[in-house]
């Protein structure tokens, strides 16, 4: 069981005059004192006492107050007769006197100073816990915190007159080093940044402003880190500048994960920029807020035109599938049919996506016709490639055979009809090798090997072969290509060769070199009746041809040629009449 604790003044009556005990006994418990009395003082320690009450007639003559009480708080009022002897003990530690004899107010009244001395005691002695209380918190705050909180001279040197515990961690030298003068802060700063560092701090003194800096260190261990620090001046009444206090923080992993960060979506910048797939990002309000180069060339605008613009009102001039794709708010495959008949497929993925803590949307149109189309003709490729080996393999035995019945037939029968059925076998296997040997260069057509020449190097080589009229200006033919010369000669003498079989005159059978954005466009012109509408998409198809007697790989052999070079081949009508075939051939250069 716990006994509650009395919190009133314990004092203690040195005297043994009973009518001294009798006045201070009535005064003294009257205002709440807990009174104690002694003839003699009594041994200590007296630990606990806020007031004697010290007749001097029952001190030593030499007594020292503040040697006899280790509690500094305790306060002694002298009682005596003689002023002389009062000044002697107050100089010798006593707080107060009363001189005998003493009226019962006079004691009143000397009872009331002493205690507002006490009281006073007491509040300075709060004051000093207090403050003693705060610098312990301040210290324990300081000691713990990551990073160097310090006070500095203001010079390049940054002489330290006082570093908190965490200097040793962040910097591998003690608090000590610095403050002692045997390592100075400025010598540790990273020497492009010295400069930066004092100008930004000399700012801040000079506005009486706080300053920052993030610059680097170079630790004990030879490590390099990055810092970020705060601080201001400390001025004097006079208005002289004292010291430079402030805080110094390690913003390594940060100032790493902001590198990596920024390296990232440079990368992811490149990426999206030479992809050629279309990415848009719309905040929740439907407005753009990016979009890649793909999506710029897709919607025919700059970034600057499409930035802050909402989506839907720019996907007004675009086919109604893709609105109706996108408005239905999910993923989707859908086809957009083009002039002439053609189809390109298109896939749409959107994507709810946290961007700064706010929701955006995230759009992917990707185009899928030229995939398609690849993975199409690598079908057909196969496919001939299996055929072709087959029928090889059937061939050679039969020329075999032939070779022998033929040698037979001169040794021996020398029967005439039997010589022309030999004869109309081997031209017709001929003719079949011949045949499988065109399929065959469409299914194994080599990668281009690019060469630098000028344009007009290829066309007046095409020149000597087939008969054309080349429109282009000076500039354009002297201008460089970056092309397999013997793939583009051999797809435009297929184009010239269909556009002099179009069934036009031969003088509209033409060539036109056009420059465009990245490249050049070689426009193969012809003045035939044209194709029929229904007809345009499937003439690019392999084995589909619109001749009697076509093998259906010719446009679709220029096409793959085209495309091997990162380009496209389209077919069109021409005005007035006929047909017109693009090869658009992208220059590497340009780019």
């Amino acid at each position: 069981m716990s006994v509650a604790r009395d919190s009133s003044p314990r004092t203690l009556v040195l005297t043994a005059d009973d009518a001294l005990r009798a006045a201070f006994a009535k005064l003294l418990q009257a205002r709440g004192h807990r009174l104690e009395f002694a003839a003699e003082l009594p041994p200590g320690p007296h630990v606990g006492l806020r007031l004697v009450v010290a007749d001097d007639r029952c001190l030593p003559a030499a007594t020292p107050f503040n040697a006899l009480f280790e509690d500094p708080d305790t306060v002694v009022l002298a009682v005596t007769g003689d002023e002389g002897v009062a000044a002697a003990l107050l100089a010798r530690g006593a707080m107060d006197f009363l001189l005998r004899p003493f009226s019962a107010a006079g004691l009143a009244a000397r009872l009331d100073a002493v205690e507002r001395k006490m009281a006073l005691l007491e509040r300075q002695r709060q004051t000093e816990d207090d403050a003693r209380e705060s610098h312990r918190t301040l210290a324990t705050l300081i000691s713990n915190l990551p990073g160097i909180v310090y006070r500095c001279r203001n010079e390049p040197a940054w002489t330290m007159e006082f570093m908190s515990g965490g200097t040793l961690e962040l910097t591998g030298y003690s608090a000590e080093e610095f403050v002692a003068g045997r390592v100075h802060y400025g010598s540790i700063i990273h020497p492009d940044d010295r400069d930066p560092v004092w100008n930004a701090v000399q700012a801040g003194v000079d506005h009486r402003r706080i300053y920052r800096s993030t610059y680097r260190v170079l630790t004990r261990q030879g490590e390099e880190r990055w810092l970020s620090e705060q601080g201001q001046g400390v001025f004097g009444a006079d208005g002289e500048l004292l010291a430079l206090e402030g805080f110094v923080t390690d913003i390594t992993a940060l100032r790493r994960t902001q590198t990596e960060l920024e390296e990232r979506e440079v990368l992811l910048e490149t990426l999206l920029a030479v992809t050629t797939s279309a990415y848009v990002l719309c905040d929740s309000a439907g407005k753009i807020v990016y979009v890649n180069l793909a999506a710029q060339t897709w919607l025919n605008a700059g970034d600057s035109a499409l930035i802050g613009v909402t989506f839907t009102d720019v996907l007004v001039d675009q086919p109604g599938e893709l609105r109706e794709a996108i408005t239905r708010g999910r993923d989707a495959l859908f086809t957009v049919e083009r002039a002439g008949g053609e189809f390109e497929a298109y896939h749409l993925v959107q994507r709810p996506v946290q961007m700064s803590g706010q929701p955006h949307t995230a759009f992917t149109v990707k185009r899928l016709t030229h995939e398609l189309a690849r993975q199409e003709v690598e079908v057909w490729k196969k496919v001939l490639r299996l055929i072709a080996h087959e029928i090889g393999n059937t061939l050679a035995p039969i020329s075999s055979l032939l070779h022998s019945a033929r040698l037979i037939n001169d040794a021996e029968a020398r029967d005439a009809r039997l010589a022309r059925i030999i004869d109309t076998i081997e031209e017709r296997a001929k003719h079949l090798g011949e045949f499988l040997r065109g399929y065959t260069q469409f299914a194994r057509l080599p990668r281009p090997r690019i060469e630098a020449l000028k344009w007009r190097t290829l066309f007046m080589r095409l020149s000597d072969l087939v008969r054309f009229e080349l429109i282009a200006t000076p500039a354009d033919l002297n201008a460089i290509a970056h092309i397999d010369r013997s793939q583009i000669e051999q797809a435009l003498i297929n184009l010239l060769k269909n556009a002099a079989e179009a069934g036009g005159p031969p003088e509209g059978v033409g060539v036109r070199l056009v420059k465009v954005d990245a490249g050049y466009e070689i426009q193969v012109l012809d003045r035939g009746p044209g194709i029929p509408p229904e007809l345009m998409s499937k003439v690019l198809l392999p084995f589909y041809s619109t001749k009697r007697t076509g093998s259906g790989l010719g446009l679709a052999l220029c096409r793959e040629i085209v495309e091997a070079h990162g380009g496209s081949l389209r077919i069109e009508p021409r005005e007035s009449g006929g047909t017109v075939v693009t090869c658009y051939l992208p220059d590497p250069s340009a780019a």
